[in-house]
């Protein structure tokens, strides 16, 4: 199988950190020069300094994914230095769910959406023309273990993720005859910043839940990205990998679950 992405122009979004920054530098080591993306500049700076120390080529271009005219601006920046994107990983994400029927958390869907799916769709739209113009695309949208079943004390989160989910199939059909392979992929539960803070008790169940009795860590989603990023994965479109260890869906992540 090939793996090779050597003259590839990979977009990572959220790469300054996590899951995100694990991507940027495995789709560098397989040899895509690498756009990375973050809010953060200066976490983005880190990423792409250390996928030049490693010898790839990078630019660090902070931008907010949920605003379109910095989307714009980040896709024009990255073409001018090192050429068009072939490779969009749409990792950008933020957490923040919570109890529905806490109003402060009830009126929380705006910006769950605003950045997973709308700041996904900013970065797909900025690309996809310059993909099918060329009949070659690998649009990655890294969804989540919640689209399995839903969580409880998640809707915010969920509901962003699911309609993650229906772009990724929908497009799929859509410019799969444009040479575009659209899919995602589904972490489970990661050692990232976001489940550090997680509760003993919830983590407990969550790992007895799961065959194999642990925490995802990021090489593993990193791992996945770029297999669906690259030439071994041509004939994969439509499809949500899903690596959570074979986990056990848990329906709340209220604390003592």
């Amino acid at each position: 199988m090939e793996f090779d992405l050597a003259e590839r122009v990979a977009l990572v979004t959220g790469a300054g950190r996590g899951n995100g920054r694990e991507i940027a530098l495995t789709l560098a080591e397989q040899g895509a020069s690498v756009v990375v993306n973050d809010v953060d500049e200066e976490a983005a700076d880190e990423t792409a300094r250390e996928i030049e120390a490693g010898g790839g080529e990078a630019v660090a271009v902070a931008a907010d994914v949920s605003d379109p005219d910095e989307v714009a601006a980040m896709v024009e920046v990255g073409t001018e230095t090192v050429g068009t994107v072939d490779i969009l990983v749409n990792n950008a994400g933020i957490g923040g769910s919570g109890p529905f029927l806490d109003p402060e958390y009830r009126n929380a869907f705006r910006d769950q959406l605003d950045v997973h799916l709308h700041g996904s769709l900013n970065c797909i739209r900025e690309v996809v023309d310059g993909m099918a113009e060329r009949g070659y695309g690998k649009i990655t949208n890294v969804t989540s273990i919640h689209t399995k079943n839903g969580v409880g004390m998640a809707a915010q989160y969920d509901v962003a993720k699911f309609g993650l989910l229906g772009l990724t199939k929908s497009l799929a059909l859509e410019l799969g005859r444009e040479g575009v392979r659209v899919n995602a992929v589904a972490p489970g539960w990661v050692n990232t910043r976001m489940t550090a803070d997680f509760d003993p008790a919830v983590r407990e169940k969550i790992l007895d839940n799961n065959p194999l009795g642990s925490f995802a860590e990021s090489e593993d989603i990193a791992s996945a990205v770029a297999f669906l990023s690259s030439p071994a994965s041509d004939y994969v479109n439509g499809h949500e990998l899903r690596v959570d260890g074979g986990q056990v869906p848990v329906n709340d992540l209220r604390n003592g679950a």
